[in-house]
């Protein structure tokens, strides 16, 4: 039965200095099992991908070809997803327009910016699309400078990284994010995070960070010096690409195998028709000056002669009537059924001018946003967790500004913004917005409402006031053309010209 990433668990409801070995010496084997899984997928995605069969006829042409097809299906699930950066916009419940909300998140997404974050996500989402899981790590920023971000955040590699969860609880917390590096000699380095502690442990033998925490020592992650964890929160973030934890091409692994070996035999009889041995027969060959025979250099060559009467000479390749034809419609199926399978769209329209909607269901755009939409409950959750550390390391960093928005700033305010855009679409949110505009809507709810643009906040604090301009000029016009209106009614005589009162 194929797999995905397994889960790494523990029955113990807390982690203590006593525990926390032997429970990372249960779950390791099965990390590594998934790190071995994970190393395949990503050379595989790479090229490097195994033609398994033996040739027995010419093994002399043996030419061994990859389409790599699980490349292009990784190109485009990073490129839909996650092309577009997460941003964050204030959740639906708290939209009341306040100045210092709408500010505070704004900065939160500058934030984000001068981490690179656009950089990052895409070394995040290569992670979660090939190996089905990806790790984000949230610091405070211990070498704060003027201008940088009062926090760092980083993509981790998988095949070192990896959380642990609870059996204890019904929701399976993640009770330890774990990281770690291998020396030249074979050590291995981890570094473990609990709650309110941080370990540092030498193969899984010993810890290396002092006996027992100690609660009024300082805590440096850079430093390993500490034992505290002052963020109050475990800091590694696990992101989950689906419910199973499998790549975006893994389930397709076989019929790519299949695909590379057809390719392969495709590609060896056109070879061996190009370099086919020749038959001559009732012909004779030409002989040196010592009276060997010389055949023609070009390939290799049969000689027959026949033993009746009737001498039919000629000269031919031995070939195998092939069906290049059909083989090649069979290859051209088979890749579209599996990019088909991996919920990657057609890249032709034939269906000429059509409109969106009828354009997405046609090329298989509507799977997969379909396929994307319900990935997207997942991310969002991730990306949630890793806001809720991101507010934790600026709040508690001593070099945010005592006045900053961010201070205040609540987890439960914040929602990740995930986009996929298709260019055809512009015209219509366009449309959309500019209706609800003028129709009175709010200029930051239209913006939301038809996901215009990547960061709501920020483009709404630059256009405020020409919206609420706009929007002014709209109101006051109708109000003038209402009273305009009332006047003219209100000046007409209307006693003077009844017929019954004169």
């Amino acid at each position: 039965m194929q797999i995905g990433r397994m889960e790494l668990l523990t029955d113990e409801p807390i982690i203590t200095y006593e525990n926390i070995i032997p429970i990372l010496q249960n779950v390791f084997q099965l990390h590594q099992s998934n790190a071995m899984r994970m190393n395949f997928l990503l050379e595989y995605e790479a090229g490097k991908q195994p033609l398994q069969r033996t040739k027995t006829y010419r093994k002399d042409i043996d030419v061994k070809c990859v389409d790599n097809v699980a490349h292009e299906i990784a190109k485009f699930h990073i490129g839909y997803k996650w092309g577009i950066p997460i941003t964050v916009v204030q959740r639906g419940e708290k939209d009341s327009g306040n100045d210092k909300e709408v500010n505070a998140i704004s900065l939160l997404n500058e934030q984000y910016e001068l981490q690179h974050i656009r950089k990052k996500t895409q070394r995040l989402a290569r992670f979660v699309e090939i190996c089905g899981v990806g790790y984000t790590f949230v610091d405070i920023n211990s070498d704060y400078e003027d201008g940088d971000s009062y926090f760092n955040i980083e993509a981790l590699d998988p095949r070192t990284t990896f959380v642990v969860r609870s059996n204890y609880y019904y929701d399976k917390r993640v009770m330890i994010g774990v990281t770690f590096r291998t020396d030249n000699k074979g050590n291995h380095y981890f570094t473990c995070f609990t709650k309110d502690d941080r370990f540092e442990i030498l193969n899984l033998t010993k810890i290396m960070n002092g006996e027992k925490v100690k609660e009024d020592e300082k805590w440096y992650h850079a430093e390993r010096s500490g034992e505290t964890n002052p963020l109050g929160c475990i800091p590694i973030i696990e992101w989950e690409r689906n419910d199973d934890r499998m790549g975006c091409f893994e389930r397709q692994i076989s019929d790519l195998d299949n695909l590379n070996l057809l390719i392969s035999d495709f590609t060896n009889d056109i070879e061996q028709n190009t370099q086919a041995i020749w038959h001559c027969n009732d012909v004779d060959f030409p002989t040196d000056k010592d009276g060997n025979v010389v055949k023609p250099s070009t390939n290799d060559w049969m000689q027959t002669f026949t033993t009746q009467d009737g001498k039919t000479p000629f000269v031919k390749p031995l070939a195998i009537d092939y069906d290049y034809n059909g083989m090649l419609q069979n290859i051209v199926t088979r890749r579209a059924t599996i990019l088909q399978n991996a919920d990657v769209p057609c890249r032709n329209d034939n269906s000429g001018g059509s409109t969106g909607i009828a354009m997405d269901s046609a090329t298989g755009w509507s799977n997969a946003e379909t396929i994307a939409s319900a990935q997207q409950n997942i991310m969002e959750g991730c990306k949630m967790q890793e806001i809720r550390v991101v507010l934790r390391a600026i709040q508690t960093s001593s070099c945010t500004p005592s006045d900053s928005p961010l201070l205040d700033l609540k987890y439960r305010d914040c929602q990740p913004n995930i986009k996929r855009n298709k260019s055809y679409e512009l015209t219509n949110k366009v449309n959309a917005f500019a209706t609800m505009v003028s129709h009175g809507i709010n200029g930051y709810h239209a913006l939301k409402t038809v996901n215009l643009v990547d960061d709501v906040n920020q483009v709404y604090a630059d256009s405020k006031a020409l919206i609420e301009k706009y929007q002014d000029g709209l109101f006051n016009k109708e109000t003038r053309t209402t009273d305009e209106g009332r006047k003219s009614a209100d000046n007409s005589d209307q006693t003077s010209n009844s017929p019954f009162l004169n």
